[in-house]
């Protein structure tokens, strides 16, 4: 049987490796923690291990959670915590909860990890069993922080040295990262399959630059390899983001993609398609060709 509410007592939650500023993928996971274990919980615990090295880390890891014995250990679904939570669930043998895009307690008490399955088309309620501790990885911005997430736990500050786990480095590849990320972003100008080239992704990033927004896109963006990358991605593969102002040009409007911004303030979607499923999730629409719609709004805004 999985974990009752009641049997919660320490909740560990992982926060990178900068000890000396608080993430906000901690404070998320921290504000969540604390609306659903208020009353249960006898203590929140903020882990920062001084290193990226997923090797080093995992040791690291598993060294305090043996000390600390918590009952759940919640992991950021970053780069790093995706390689190290599956790592920390072999250890302990335990189940891992990947990509929650929400932690629940059902009627019976019990907690429940509500994981996408089938490209996000499905979300799954998993419930890890009676085995200590849990893990569940939450993506960054998939749960809103408020002013609880700020206080009201403890810190564990975690020295790996200068050690390379065994791993040879081979290549150092510099990333560029948009200035405004998406999951902070007050707009966000979204392509989809239909922007049809790499041109038009430059021209979504264009008007991002301009607005001082963001630009994402969804997975086959990606995959036609466009331009960006996972980082940009929105949905439940991706980021959950809340803009004021939501700009789709070209999206279907899968729903593994419309979960991903359901909290946004304004939705707006452009589409040749007048039947495509984003118009229903839109406040506002436009059944016109998607390209012709970026070069207007480039044009007037430039």
């Amino acid at each position: 049987m999985s974990m009752k509410k009641d049997q919660i007592k320490k909740i560990l939650i992982f926060d990178g490796s900068n000890a000396e500023h608080v993430g906000d993928a901690f404070c998320q996971c921290m504000s969540k923690m604390r609306q659903l274990f208020t009353g249960s919980v006898t203590e929140f615990i903020r882990l920062c291990i001084d290193s990226e090295n997923p090797l080093l880390v995992t040791d690291a890891f598993e060294s305090e959670i043996r000390r600390i014995d918590p009952d759940i250990v919640i992991v950021p679904a970053t780069a790093l915590g995706e390689e190290v939570a599956p790592a920390l669930g072999i250890r302990f043998g335990t189940g891992v909860a990947a990509h929650c895009s929400d932690i629940l307690v059902n009627g019976e008490g019990r907690v429940a990890y509500m994981v996408p399955a089938f490209g996000g088309k499905v979300i799954g309620e998993i419930f890890i069993p009676d085995t200590r501790p849990a893990i569940a990885t939450v993506k960054p911005g998939v749960f809103p922080a408020d002013e609880r997430g700020a206080g009201g736990y403890s810190d564990v500050i975690c020295r790996c040295g200068q050690g390379t786990g065994d791993v040879e480095l081979l290549e150092t590849v510099k990333y560029e990262m948009q200035k405004n990320p998406i999951e902070k972003a007050d707009i966000i100008f979204c392509g989809g399959f239909g922007i049809g080239s790499a041109e038009n992704w430059e021209k979504l990033e264009k008007l991002a630059e301009i607005t001082g927004g963001a630009a994402g896109c969804t997975r086959p963006v990606v995959d036609m390899g466009w331009g960006p990358d996972e980082q940009s991605m929105i949905g439940t593969s991706g980021k959950t983001v809340r803009p004021k102002l939501y700009v789709g040009f070209g999206i279907s409007g899968a729903a593994h993609h419309l979960c991903g911004i359901s909290d946004s303030g304004i939705i707006v979607n452009v589409n040749s398609d007048g039947n495509a499923d984003c118009f229903a999730a839109s406040d506002y629409t436009g059944e016109a060709d998607a390209s012709k719609v970026i070069d207007c709004l480039l044009e007037k805004l430039g």
